[in-house]
């Protein structure tokens, strides 16, 4: 059970006919996909839709494109199948009757009447229809098994794919041949598969790339190709074919561009005879995908009742392949191909019954009817309740078509790793509990959104952070894989105005937050004083253009700090600790900076003055610079580091034994409250200062020093 507290608020969401759940999720029954189209039935037999609906495809009737909050168009009855092409899709009641909305080029739509339908139009009046088989994402073909085992075609028949021995496009369902063991079939490029009851293949279409085996080139009406009756499922995809026989293996024929076929083999441009892949092992269940993609659901154990795992190839557009390492279709320089299986991660307890993809997206359906999506969501085909500027895409697996785990409605999040909610594009604020590792904050990332697109979206609408109660595994990084590099945690959060960091001990396991704030414009209240064995800090704050005062005195080594500040233009105040390796950029674009302190530092000789270390600030002399007594010789004797106005400081004094160490730091801040106690900054007329630490039982220590 999901801990998730949520304050909502209504919101009117225009034409559309349904767009709440219940309080509860839905169980789903039944999930497939178009090119950009969603279409699922839960257990109560309705029938829902969401994502591109440019040709009225979803079939709610209204002027959306885009719909990423899944729409009721069950219409009072109850669904039991659908499928989906490119902008148009049938779907089949219970009682048996069936049904189109969408595109009708070439007469697809099967009601004959030359128009597009932008709701549930009702193909004849027939009510045995048992399944139908559209053409994949391009095309306008469409062919259907009735349940005495007749098929039927309608449709793109120009070049000669319906199987009628003729040329023409047919815009009603008319009769293929006069055979009635029918069991299955599959559009591809031109050309049209079948199986038979008795598990026979028969083809018939253009046969340029052997999908069609030994066959002429075209073939007008249905042959057998080949005499194995042992296949059990067929699946045609542009130009190539993949079979399952009944042993549950997988089996490829066609055309292998770009080494898509699944055989690893980039010298092997096509196979004329069933090959079997055998990078995949173990028994397949089904196989799916797009032209540049491919899905497949097996059970690695080799048993037809084993658990079943998901595996991925091909090219990885819009984190197609679902393994976390996908990105933006329009970063074509960085898009991989990969050619070997890669397994899709699940949350544990995940136990997956089918497979649907589309195209750039897969969506699988667990055994408790949950449904889980990655890849393009450029029209909110994942259903995660996005806002269309948040229409970006999803690289790892996560529940879709879930009520209160988007954007639309919900304002406050409470959750542990286990149970991160399917998106918080929409989340004023998060509370993080539980244990949290670098693995669950990619996931964070991921869900927030801020993370897609190129460049990266951001996200507008987080506003608060509070991980005070989160545990903290040791090593963590907030710097989390993306794509084929790394992003930081809250990275572009443009709204996010205050981060309550872990307790102090947790906050301690941090090893890196290299980035994990950057262009966080809002960003005004954080403590990160306690991150102490954080040592990569690289771009954290930059463009943190709120912020006014950070503290880093407590870090044991920070290695890393190119750009750290860069255009944190209102940062007045900047403490920082005994080991620090300064980079170019450190400070940028700090034109309101006026302290720092390093009073801290461990070394007696000034350390290298970094290349543009204030690149953009043109008065240094106003920024004070307290460093120790012991380096501050050194420091003057820099040309780069004395155009600032150096100031040193010697220590605050001894402690009484009885006295409370902690309330009492080893650095000077001058501003106020500090921590455990109250330090009081004092210049005298004489140019000497005086510091006084003060906690609740009093003064601790008092001492003069002066400028040189």
């Amino acid at each position: 059970m999901k801990s998730i507290t949520k304050c909502c608020a209504s919101i009117l969401l225009g034409a559309l006919p349904i767009c709440a759940f219940g309080e509860e999720s839905k169980v789903w029954d039944f999930v497939t996909t178009g090119d950009g189209s969603t279409y699922a039935i839960d257990q109560n037999g309705s029938l829902w839709s969401w994502g591109w609906n440019e040709s009225g495809q979803l079939g709610i009737d209204g002027g959306d494109v885009k719909v990423s909050v899944p729409q009721d168009i069950s219409n009072g009855k109850k669904w039991k199948s659908a499928v989906s092409g490119q902008a148009y899709a049938f779907f089949i009641g219970e009682d048996g009757t069936l049904w189109s909305a969408g595109d009708n080029s070439k007469g697809v739509s099967g009601v004959g009447d030359g128009m597009a339908h932008k709701v549930l139009t009702q193909v004849g009046t027939d009510t045995n229809w048992e399944s139908v088989a559209v053409t994949r994402f391009f095309g306008h073909s469409a062919f259907g098994i009735k349940t005495d085992g007749s098929l039927w075609a309608w449709g793109e028949g120009e070049n000669g794919s319906l199987g009628f021995g003729n040329y023409k496009n047919i815009a009603t369902p008319q009769q293929v041949g006069t055979d009635t063991d029918w069991k299955q079939v599959t559009v591809g490029q031109y050309f049209t598969l079948a199986l038979k009851d008795d598990g026979s293949l028969w083809g018939w279409g253009w046969n340029q790339r052997a999908q069609l085996l030994d066959k002429e080139l075209h073939v007008k009406f249905p042959v057998q190709l080949g005499e194995d009756k042992d296949w059990s499922k067929i699946f045609a995809v542009a130009e190539a074919v993949y079979g399952i026989k009944t042993d549950g293996s997988l089996w490829v024929w066609g055309y292998a561009e770009n080494n898509i076929l699944g055989i690893n083999d980039a010298e092997t441009l096509q196979l004329d005879t069933p090959t079997k892949v055998s990078v995949v092992n173990g028994y397949v269940h089904d196989i799916t995908g797009s032209a540049v993609t491919r899905v497949v659901l097996v059970s690695p154990d080799g048993t037809k009742d084993g658990p079943r795992r998901v595996f991925t190839w091909g090219t990885n557009a819009d984190g197609a392949l679902g393994n976390g390492t996908g990105v933006s279709v329009e970063n074509t320089e960085q898009i991989e191909f990969i050619a070997e299986p890669v397994e899709v991660k699940f949350k544990d307890g995940v136990n997956i019954e089918d497979i649907t993809a589309g195209e750039g997206f897969a969506i699988v359906r667990d055994s408790a009817g949950k449904l889980w999506g990655w890849g393009k969501n450029r029209a909110g085909q994942l259903g995660d309740y996005s806002t269309e500027d948040q229409m970006t895409f999803v690289t790892s697996p996560i529940e879709v078509a879930v009520k209160g785990t988007g954007g639309q409605d919900d304002d406050v999040f409470t959750f542990t790793p286990e149970t991160i909610p399917a998106s918080l594009k929409g989340a004023r604020k998060i509370v993080l509990e539980g244990e949290w590792g670098t693995s669950d904050f990619t996931m964070l990332t991921s869900v927030i959104g801020n993370n897609s697109g190129f460049p990266p979206a951001g996200n507008s609408t987080l506003e608060e952070v509070d991980m005070s109660k989160a545990t903290i595994e040791p090593e963590t990084s907030l710097y989390v894989p993306f794509g084929v590099s790394n992003f930081g945690l809250f990275q572009g959060c443009r709204a996010l105005t205050t981060v309550i960091m872990p307790a102090a001990e947790q906050a301690a396991n941090f090893s890196s937050l290299k980035a994990a704030f950057q262009n966080c414009e809002a960003l005004a209240t954080i403590d990160v004083s306690q991150c102490v064995n954080a040592t990569a800090w690289d771009d954290t704050f930059f463009g943190c253009a709120s912020l006014t005062k950070i503290d880093l005195s407590g870090c044991a080594t920070v290695n890393s700090s190119e750009s750290l500040f860069d255009k944190c233009t209102s940062l007045k105040e900047v403490i920082l600790p005994a080991q620090m390796t300064l980079g170019k950029y450190t400070f940028g674009d700090c034109s309101a900076l006026e302290t720092i302190n390093w009073s801290k530092y461990a070394g007696t000789t000034a350390p290298e003055y970094p290349r543009d270390l204030f690149q953009y600030v043109e008065d240094l002399k106003k920024i004070k610079l307290y460093v120790p007594e012991a380096a501050y010789d050194s420091f003057v004797a820099d040309a780069n580091w004395n155009a600032l106005s150096v100031i040193a400081m010697s220590g605050i004094g001894s402690i009484g034994a009885d006295d409370d160490a902690n309330a009492v730091k080893q650095v000077f801040t001058f501003d106020g409250r500090y921590m455990g106690g109250e330090e009081i900054f004092e210049e005298l007329p004489d140019g000497t200062y005086i510091i006084r630490t003060i906690s609740p039982k009093g003064i601790k220590a008092e001492k003069v020093i002066k400028q040189r």
